[in-house]
Protein backbone atom coordinates (compact mmCIF):
# COMPACT_ATOMS: atom_id res chain seq x y z
CA UNK A 1 0.00 0.00 0.00
CA UNK A 2 1.23 3.81 -0.39
CA UNK A 3 1.47 5.44 2.70
CA UNK A 4 2.73 8.66 3.46
CA UNK A 5 4.78 8.97 7.18
CA UNK A 6 7.55 11.09 9.34
CA UNK A 7 11.25 10.34 7.56
CA UNK A 8 13.04 8.28 9.84
CA UNK A 9 16.84 7.64 10.02
CA UNK A 10 16.27 4.41 7.91
CA UNK A 11 15.24 6.43 4.52
CA UNK A 12 18.99 7.83 4.48
CA UNK A 13 19.69 5.72 1.48
CA UNK A 14 16.46 6.30 0.42
CA UNK A 15 16.40 9.78 0.13
CA UNK A 16 19.80 9.99 -1.00
CA UNK A 17 18.96 8.45 -3.96
CA UNK A 18 15.72 10.40 -4.57
CA UNK A 19 17.99 13.33 -4.60
CA UNK A 20 20.12 12.40 -7.27
CA UNK A 21 17.04 11.64 -9.24
CA UNK A 22 15.78 14.88 -8.71
CA UNK A 23 18.92 17.02 -10.42
CA UNK A 24 20.77 19.91 -9.47
CA UNK A 25 18.09 22.51 -9.29
CA UNK A 26 16.94 20.85 -5.99
CA UNK A 27 19.47 22.64 -3.96
CA UNK A 28 17.03 22.54 -1.41
CA UNK A 29 17.75 18.72 -1.34
CA UNK A 30 21.15 18.31 -2.30
CA UNK A 31 22.44 14.71 -2.65
CA UNK A 32 24.38 15.25 0.19
CA UNK A 33 24.18 12.54 2.94
CA UNK A 34 25.30 14.73 5.97
CA UNK A 35 22.84 17.70 5.05
CA UNK A 36 19.64 14.88 4.83
CA UNK A 37 20.90 13.72 7.98
CA UNK A 38 20.16 17.13 9.73
CA UNK A 39 16.90 17.21 7.84
CA UNK A 40 15.95 14.00 9.14
CA UNK A 41 17.25 14.97 13.02
CA UNK A 42 14.89 17.85 12.56
CA UNK A 43 11.83 16.61 11.43
CA UNK A 44 11.99 13.68 14.24
CA UNK A 45 12.34 16.57 16.66
CA UNK A 46 9.54 18.30 14.87
CA UNK A 47 7.41 15.30 14.92
CA UNK A 48 7.67 14.49 18.67
CA UNK A 49 5.51 15.32 21.90
CA UNK A 50 7.67 17.72 23.41
CA UNK A 51 8.02 19.91 20.01
CA UNK A 52 8.28 23.62 20.74
CA UNK A 53 5.48 25.29 18.71
CA UNK A 54 7.10 28.21 19.38
CA UNK A 55 10.41 27.68 17.50
CA UNK A 56 11.15 26.69 14.11
CA UNK A 57 10.07 23.38 12.84
CA UNK A 58 10.80 21.22 9.88
CA UNK A 59 8.48 18.32 9.08
CA UNK A 60 9.74 15.84 6.35
CA UNK A 61 7.65 12.94 5.59
CA UNK A 62 8.16 10.60 2.52
CA UNK A 63 5.48 8.41 0.17
CA UNK A 64 6.26 4.80 0.30
CA UNK A 65 5.00 1.89 -1.31
CA UNK A 66 4.94 -0.80 1.85
CA UNK A 67 5.36 -3.53 0.35
CA UNK A 68 8.59 -2.74 -1.51
CA UNK A 69 9.64 0.10 1.42
CA UNK A 70 10.86 2.44 -1.46
CA UNK A 71 10.88 6.10 -0.95
CA UNK A 72 8.37 7.38 -3.81
CA UNK A 73 8.73 11.22 -3.09
CA UNK A 74 9.04 13.87 0.08
CA UNK A 75 6.82 16.98 1.61
CA UNK A 76 7.48 19.10 3.66
CA UNK A 77 6.57 21.66 5.60
CA UNK A 78 8.36 24.77 7.67
CA UNK A 79 7.02 26.25 10.46
CA UNK A 80 7.81 29.74 11.95
CA UNK A 81 9.63 30.51 9.10
CA UNK A 82 12.02 33.35 9.62
CA UNK A 83 12.15 33.59 13.82
CA UNK A 84 15.36 32.01 13.69
CA UNK A 85 17.22 32.59 10.63
CA UNK A 86 15.92 35.66 7.96
CA UNK A 87 13.58 34.81 5.32
CA UNK A 88 14.38 37.06 2.56
CA UNK A 89 12.35 38.00 -0.53
CA UNK A 90 12.13 41.03 -2.93
CA UNK A 91 8.52 42.75 -2.79
CA UNK A 92 7.69 44.33 -6.23
CA UNK A 93 6.51 47.59 -5.20
CA UNK A 94 5.82 50.47 -7.56
CA UNK A 95 7.33 54.11 -6.88
CA UNK A 96 5.70 57.10 -8.75
CA UNK A 97 7.27 60.66 -9.11
CA UNK A 98 5.28 63.67 -10.35
CA UNK A 99 7.02 66.86 -11.54
CA UNK A 100 4.15 69.42 -11.33
CA UNK A 101 5.95 72.20 -13.08
CA UNK A 102 6.20 69.77 -16.63
CA UNK A 103 2.85 68.19 -15.57
CA UNK A 104 4.64 64.98 -16.01
CA UNK A 105 4.39 61.60 -13.76
CA UNK A 106 6.69 58.51 -13.91
CA UNK A 107 5.73 55.57 -12.28
CA UNK A 108 8.44 52.66 -11.88
CA UNK A 109 8.28 48.88 -10.49
CA UNK A 110 10.88 48.44 -7.67
CA UNK A 111 12.33 45.23 -5.61
CA UNK A 112 12.88 46.01 -2.32
CA UNK A 113 14.57 43.03 0.14
CA UNK A 114 12.11 42.02 2.53
CA UNK A 115 11.53 39.78 5.30
CA UNK A 116 7.74 39.57 5.17
CA UNK A 117 7.10 36.01 6.18
CA UNK A 118 8.32 35.84 9.51
CA UNK A 119 6.55 33.32 11.65
CA UNK A 120 4.73 31.94 8.59
CA UNK A 121 4.43 28.40 7.80
CA UNK A 122 6.35 27.28 4.08
CA UNK A 123 5.22 24.33 2.46
CA UNK A 124 8.20 22.81 0.27
CA UNK A 125 10.35 20.03 -0.78
CA UNK A 126 7.43 18.64 -2.95
CA UNK A 127 9.52 16.08 -4.66
CA UNK A 128 8.42 13.04 -7.00
CA UNK A 129 10.58 10.44 -8.01
CA UNK A 130 10.54 11.09 -12.28
CA UNK A 131 9.54 7.16 -12.85
CA UNK A 132 5.77 7.43 -10.77
CA UNK A 133 5.00 10.25 -12.21
CA UNK A 134 1.59 10.37 -13.58
CA UNK A 135 -0.22 8.18 -11.17
CA UNK A 136 -1.98 11.23 -8.80
CA UNK A 137 0.86 10.82 -6.33
CA UNK A 138 2.00 14.42 -6.82
CA UNK A 139 -1.54 15.66 -5.94
CA UNK A 140 -1.46 12.83 -3.09
CA UNK A 141 1.99 14.72 -1.80
CA UNK A 142 0.91 18.13 -2.01
CA UNK A 143 -2.65 17.76 0.08
CA UNK A 144 -0.71 15.49 2.73
CA UNK A 145 0.76 18.93 3.85
CA UNK A 146 -2.73 20.37 4.42
CA UNK A 147 -4.10 16.96 6.71
CA UNK A 148 -0.89 17.60 8.68
CA UNK A 149 -1.85 21.06 9.11
CA UNK A 150 -5.55 20.84 9.44
CA UNK A 151 -5.00 18.01 12.14
CA UNK A 152 -2.32 20.05 14.37
CA UNK A 153 -3.36 23.26 13.64
CA UNK A 154 -2.12 24.80 16.87
CA UNK A 155 1.67 23.89 15.56
CA UNK A 156 1.27 26.24 12.27
CA UNK A 157 0.96 30.09 11.79
CA UNK A 158 -2.24 31.83 10.26
CA UNK A 159 -0.54 31.80 7.07
CA UNK A 160 1.17 29.71 4.74
CA UNK A 161 3.53 30.24 2.02
CA UNK A 162 5.44 28.24 -0.90
CA UNK A 163 8.29 29.86 -3.17
CA UNK A 164 8.24 28.58 -6.82
CA UNK A 165 11.94 27.78 -8.38
CA UNK A 166 12.06 30.43 -11.18
CA UNK A 167 12.55 30.54 -14.60
CA UNK A 168 16.05 29.03 -16.03
CA UNK A 169 16.77 28.09 -19.87
CA UNK A 170 17.91 25.05 -21.05
CA UNK A 171 21.18 25.33 -19.77
CA UNK A 172 20.42 25.98 -16.26
CA UNK A 173 20.97 29.76 -16.47
CA UNK A 174 18.96 32.07 -14.44
CA UNK A 175 18.31 35.46 -16.48
CA UNK A 176 17.24 37.23 -13.18
CA UNK A 177 20.78 35.98 -11.57
CA UNK A 178 22.51 36.86 -14.29
CA UNK A 179 21.82 40.23 -14.23
CA UNK A 180 20.79 40.63 -10.44
CA UNK A 181 22.50 38.46 -8.13
CA UNK A 182 25.59 37.63 -9.42
CA UNK A 183 26.55 41.29 -8.84
CA UNK A 184 26.46 41.46 -5.48
CA UNK A 185 27.31 37.62 -5.07
CA UNK A 186 30.74 37.87 -6.45
CA UNK A 187 32.42 35.16 -7.48
CA UNK A 188 29.16 32.74 -6.40
CA UNK A 189 27.21 30.20 -8.89
CA UNK A 190 23.47 30.39 -8.34
CA UNK A 191 23.46 27.06 -7.14
CA UNK A 192 26.29 27.26 -4.47
CA UNK A 193 23.93 30.63 -3.13
CA UNK A 194 20.94 28.99 -2.97
CA UNK A 195 22.41 25.85 -0.96
CA UNK A 196 23.89 28.21 1.33
CA UNK A 197 20.60 30.43 2.07
CA UNK A 198 19.02 26.86 2.37
CA UNK A 199 21.30 24.94 4.65
CA UNK A 200 22.82 27.43 5.99
CA UNK A 201 22.23 31.07 8.27
CA UNK A 202 21.65 33.18 5.54
CA UNK A 203 23.23 36.31 7.36
CA UNK A 204 25.28 36.89 4.19
CA UNK A 205 22.35 37.92 2.43
CA UNK A 206 21.77 40.96 4.51
CA UNK A 207 25.31 41.53 4.31
CA UNK A 208 25.87 41.55 0.62
CA UNK A 209 22.37 42.29 -0.96
CA UNK A 210 21.89 45.87 -1.26
CA UNK A 211 20.26 47.93 1.21
CA UNK A 212 17.70 50.20 -1.62
CA UNK A 213 15.81 49.49 -3.70
CA UNK A 214 16.34 47.96 -7.35
CA UNK A 215 14.65 49.55 -10.63
CA UNK A 216 13.07 46.95 -12.57
CA UNK A 217 13.61 49.25 -15.77
CA UNK A 218 16.95 49.09 -15.59
CA UNK A 219 17.18 45.35 -16.22
CA UNK A 220 17.87 43.44 -19.29
CA UNK A 221 15.05 42.58 -20.87
CA UNK A 222 15.30 38.91 -20.60
CA UNK A 223 15.62 39.20 -16.37
CA UNK A 224 12.31 41.27 -16.85
CA UNK A 225 10.61 38.80 -18.57
CA UNK A 226 10.91 36.33 -15.86
CA UNK A 227 10.34 38.02 -12.67
CA UNK A 228 7.44 35.89 -10.69
CA UNK A 229 7.67 33.43 -14.00
CA UNK A 230 8.34 29.85 -12.15
CA UNK A 231 10.38 27.20 -14.12
CA UNK A 232 8.66 24.75 -16.69
CA UNK A 233 8.81 21.53 -14.80
CA UNK A 234 7.09 24.11 -11.26
CA UNK A 235 3.65 24.78 -13.41
CA UNK A 236 2.30 21.94 -12.18
CA UNK A 237 2.84 22.30 -8.69
CA UNK A 238 1.97 26.23 -9.14
CA UNK A 239 -1.32 25.51 -10.35
CA UNK A 240 -1.80 22.98 -7.33
CA UNK A 241 -1.32 25.64 -5.34
CA UNK A 242 -3.72 28.02 -6.77
CA UNK A 243 -6.30 25.60 -6.68
CA UNK A 244 -5.95 25.00 -3.15
CA UNK A 245 -6.32 28.79 -2.43
CA UNK A 246 -3.05 30.05 -2.71
CA UNK A 247 -2.34 33.89 -4.04
CA UNK A 248 0.91 35.81 -5.82
CA UNK A 249 1.09 38.97 -4.76
CA UNK A 250 4.37 40.47 -6.09
CA UNK A 251 6.75 38.75 -3.93
CA UNK A 252 9.56 36.65 -5.69
CA UNK A 253 12.71 34.77 -4.75
CA UNK A 254 15.70 36.73 -4.41
CA UNK A 255 18.39 34.78 -6.26
CA UNK A 256 15.83 33.55 -9.51
CA UNK A 257 12.81 35.43 -8.99
CA UNK A 258 10.46 32.89 -8.56
CA UNK A 259 6.98 33.62 -7.69
CA UNK A 260 6.06 32.78 -3.90
CA UNK A 261 2.60 32.35 -3.22
CA UNK A 262 0.21 32.52 0.33
CA UNK A 263 -2.92 31.74 2.11
CA UNK A 264 -4.85 32.04 4.90
CA UNK A 265 -5.11 28.67 6.74
CA UNK A 266 -8.97 28.96 6.42
CA UNK A 267 -8.58 29.67 2.73
CA UNK A 268 -7.13 26.10 2.09
CA UNK A 269 -9.63 24.07 0.07
CA UNK A 270 -8.05 21.01 1.48
CA UNK A 271 -8.00 21.95 5.21
CA UNK A 272 -11.76 23.50 3.94
CA UNK A 273 -13.50 20.06 3.49
CA UNK A 274 -11.50 17.76 5.71
CA UNK A 275 -12.63 16.48 8.82
CA UNK A 276 -12.43 14.72 11.95
CA UNK A 277 -14.31 11.62 12.71
CA UNK A 278 -14.34 8.16 14.37
CA UNK A 279 -13.30 5.34 13.20
CA UNK A 280 -16.40 2.23 13.33
CA UNK A 281 -16.11 -1.32 12.43
CA UNK A 282 -19.11 -0.99 10.33
CA UNK A 283 -18.63 -3.40 7.24
CA UNK A 284 -19.62 -2.23 3.57
CA UNK A 285 -18.86 -2.60 0.25
CA UNK A 286 -16.68 -0.24 -2.01
CA UNK A 287 -19.90 1.02 -4.13
CA UNK A 288 -21.68 2.42 -0.87
CA UNK A 289 -17.72 4.72 -0.29
CA UNK A 290 -16.04 7.28 -1.11
CA UNK A 291 -12.39 7.69 -2.01
CA UNK A 292 -10.69 9.69 0.47
CA UNK A 293 -7.71 10.84 1.99
CA UNK A 294 -7.30 9.86 5.43
CA UNK A 295 -4.85 10.69 8.15
CA UNK A 296 -4.85 9.64 11.88
CA UNK A 297 -4.47 11.84 14.61
CA UNK A 298 -0.62 11.01 15.85
CA UNK A 299 1.98 13.25 15.38
CA UNK A 300 4.60 10.94 16.39
CA UNK A 301 3.17 8.13 14.04
CA UNK A 302 1.72 10.58 11.57
CA UNK A 303 0.27 8.52 8.58
CA UNK A 304 -1.65 9.12 5.73
CA UNK A 305 -3.05 7.02 2.53
CA UNK A 306 -5.92 7.04 -0.02
CA UNK A 307 -8.45 4.79 0.84
CA UNK A 308 -12.13 3.87 0.33
CA UNK A 309 -14.11 5.90 3.66
CA UNK A 310 -17.88 4.82 4.31
CA UNK A 311 -19.79 7.64 5.74
CA UNK A 312 -22.13 6.28 8.52
CA UNK A 313 -25.33 8.50 9.43
CA UNK A 314 -23.69 8.80 13.38
CA UNK A 315 -20.91 10.84 11.78
CA UNK A 316 -18.48 8.03 11.95
CA UNK A 317 -16.26 6.47 9.26
CA UNK A 318 -15.82 2.67 8.48
CA UNK A 319 -12.30 1.71 6.47
CA UNK A 320 -10.54 -1.32 4.87
CA UNK A 321 -8.80 -3.57 7.09
CA UNK A 322 -5.63 -2.85 5.21
CA UNK A 323 -6.10 0.66 5.44
CA UNK A 324 -6.75 1.49 8.58
CA UNK A 325 -3.59 -1.23 9.59
CA UNK A 326 -1.89 1.09 7.23
CA UNK A 327 -2.71 4.32 9.53
CA UNK A 328 -2.03 2.81 12.88
CA UNK A 329 -5.39 3.01 14.52
CA UNK A 330 -7.60 1.46 16.22
CA UNK A 331 -11.82 1.43 15.70
CA UNK A 332 -12.94 4.25 18.47
CA UNK A 333 -10.21 6.45 17.68
CA UNK A 334 -10.55 9.49 15.65
CA UNK A 335 -9.26 10.24 11.83
CA UNK A 336 -9.11 13.12 9.73
CA UNK A 337 -10.88 12.58 6.12
CA UNK A 338 -10.76 14.57 2.81
CA UNK A 339 -12.74 13.52 0.19
CA UNK A 340 -11.86 13.30 -3.61
CA UNK A 341 -14.93 13.16 -4.97
CA UNK A 342 -16.69 16.81 -4.31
Amino acid sequence: MIVIRPVEHEDIDGLYHLAQKAGPGMTTFPPDKKVLTQKIIASNKAFSDDYDKNTEGSFLMVLVDTQTNVIMGTAGIYSNIGKDTPFYSFKILTRSKHSYKLNSKVSSKTLHLVNEYTGDTEVGTLILDPDYRGGGYGKLLSKCRYLLIAQFRQLFGARLIAELRGWSDDNAISPFWESVGKHFFQGMQYEHADYLSATTNNQFISDLMPEYPIYIDLLPEMAKSVIGKPHQLGEPALNMLFKEGFHYENFVDIFDAGPTVHAYVENIETIKHSQEKLLSNTVFSEAEAVECLVCNASITDFRVCQAKVYFNDDGSVALAPEAFAALLIKFGQPLRVYPLEQ
